[in-house]
């Protein structure tokens, strides 16, 4: 049946029932209680999320099969919206059986808008066959740095600079549609990664919309001109639209995305459960709030079985309006048939190696050198000779990681890679104390080459104290100092050290890149333009 005819035949549950992304922990099939709200027709979409309903590509692809064969169950055989945030680097939902992508800072340093759209078309593959058929990516926010009081604090974000994030977020939005799978650009108008976190706290941007105009907004005009099919809203409040809701319930913030900005695709919210909206709203007040402001999916993860019954219940009370209802469901169903929502490819269309090639030039490509002569790299060690390295944590940090579901070693990777085999890692605590400043001094006292590594020292400064004492023990040796996530560290590791590195991320293939340009050809691309100085 075309969406028009079924969405003649729905009736008022069903299709609200069409509006929420219902979330369970499972890696096999659906639980009963949502089997059974299917069979009702009052099933249409599942939020996943990474350790809760995935533990690798095959089991996704197999579980997500067996959620779609249940769309014979309903009245309609309609298929379901299966979403997940495959954005690359620190937040890669899917990460065993894929290939884990540098992330977005990175790409956004390499600056290569035919290395976006293979990435986003490889990553388009890997979806299909896993089942996805929504995948909350690209972030198009802007980064921030010092210059405009805002440190950077993680690397989801591509560029400071609104063109190359533009570009690289048009690039993966065309590869990762061009395989049918909906991109959802995140997070409207432009969230900005502050110390506020809306997990925890709402976010107040002052930004006048002006501001907004020549900034936040051009990656997400140039995104809905090329297309884009989703968007998920931001909870911060953006003054300049409206003083009072958060992006994600703000009627006025969603007319200008429908009216100024002509978004014809699917609006989604940003979770709902995150406090910046529970705090103010409850649980029940914000998904009237978001739908009634135009709000098409509603991610909630605490909602579950009541929401049909309480939205229904609105519906009656006159609360929300009906036509608000059939505005979304008919822009829901129209999009689940252009995402061909149901079928899964039984083979898969891509090929694991030629991805991690495709990392690796962009990891390659990514590196930038903030500092060191060129006769410094690369290094030659004889075999009798240790290399130190103390290893700035690789936990997650914020909510929006999953570096925790990782494996990191540079010692692996070098050693893997045959470079060198004497070597002592240690892992560097976020906040050293005394005694740990000391003990990770012992290492580089030992060693005659040393690499350390940050973790947004800007913050936590006890780090730079570290360097700064096997600075002052071992005042001739040679020190390469990394920037693993906030590029902000560079200019606090500059005096300490030989030769710093900004790397704008934190994986394998990043890791893999930096041994070959400290042991191997020593050479970066030296674009100006992507200087951090």
């Amino acid at each position: 049946m075309k969406p028009k005819k079924i969405f003649e035949a729905m009736a008022l549950r069903e299709k609200i029932a069409q509006m929420f992304l219902q979330y369970y922990q499972g890696y096999e099939d659906l639980p009963e209680h949502l089997i059974k709200m299917n069979k009702r027709s009052e099933l249409g979409g599942i939020i996943f999320f990474s350790g809760n309903n995935v533990r690798n590509l095959e089991q996704l692809h197999k579980m997500c099969k067996n959620i779609q064969s249940h769309a014979s169950e309903n009245r309609f055989n309609l298929p379901f919206f299966l979403t997940i945030d495959q954005e690359g680097g620190q937040l890669t939902a899917i990460h065993e059986g894929t290939t884990v992508f540098p992330g977005n800072m990175s790409l956004g340093f390499a600056n290569d808008i035919e290395l976006a759209y293979r990435q986003g078309r490889h990553v388009g593959k890997e979806l299909k066959y896993g089942g996805i058929n929504i995948c909350y990516a690209p972030v198009l926010d802007i980064s921030y740095d010092n210059i405009h009081g805002i440190p950077i604090v993680d690397n989801r974000m591509y560029s400071s600079n609104p063109e190359v994030v533009a570009d690289m977020g048009t690039g993966f939005i065309k590869g990762l549609q061009d395989e049918g799978i909906l991109a959802c650009g995140k997070h409207f108008p432009g969230m900005r990664l502050t110390q506020e976190d809306t997990h925890y706290k709402v976010d107040i941007n002052p930004s006048s919309m002006d501001r907004l105009q020549k900034v936040e907004l051009i990656p997400y005009k140039k995104a809905i001109r090329e297309g884009l099919s989703c968007i998920m809203l931001h909870h911060g409040i953006f003054t300049a639209f409206d003083d009072r809701r958060p992006a994600s319930l703000s009627k006025k913030v969603i007319d200008y995305l429908r009216k100024e900005l002509d978004f014809k695709g699917l609006i989604i919210t940003d979770d709902l459960i995150m406090k910046a909206i529970s705090n103010q709203y409850g649980e029940k007040d914000a998904v009237v709030h978001a739908i009634n402001a135009g709000a098409d999916l509603i991610i909630d993860t605490c909602a579950g079985p009541w929401f049909v019954d309480y939205v229904y219940e609105c519906v009656q009370k006159g609360m929300i309006s009906e036509d608000r209802i059939n505005d979304a469901v008919m822009r829901i169903l129209e999009y689940k048939e252009k995402a061909n929502a149901g079928f899964i490819p039984d083979e898969k269309e891509f090929s694991l190696e030629e991805g991690n090639r495709l990392s690796a030039a962009i990891a390659q490509k990514a590196l930038i050198k903030y500092k060191g002569d060129d006769y410094l790299l690369p290094i030659r060690l004889d075999k009798d000779e240790k290399l130190g390295i103390i290893f700035g944590n690789p936990a997650r940090l914020v909510m929006s990681d999953a570096t925790n579901l990782y494996d990191l070693s540079i010692k692996e990777v070098i050693q893997k890679k045959g470079y060198h085999h004497n070597i002592k890692e240690a892992i560097m605590p976020w906040h050293p104390t005394d005694e740990e400043i000391i003990s990770l001094g012992d290492v580089a006292i030992i060693s005659d080459v040393v690499i350390f590594t940050t973790v947004n020292a800007y913050h936590f400064d006890r780090q730079i104290k570290v360097l700064q004492y096997i600075r002052e023990y071992c005042p001739d040796k040679l020190i390469i100092s990394v920037a693993t996530r906030s590029p902000e560290d560079a200019r606090l590791l500059e005096p300490y050290s030989d030769v710093v590195i900004v790397t704008g991320g934190l994986t394998v293939s990043i890791l893999e890149a930096l041994a070959d340009v400290i042991f191997d050809h020593g050479q970066f691309e030296m674009n100006p333009a992507k200087r951090l100085k």
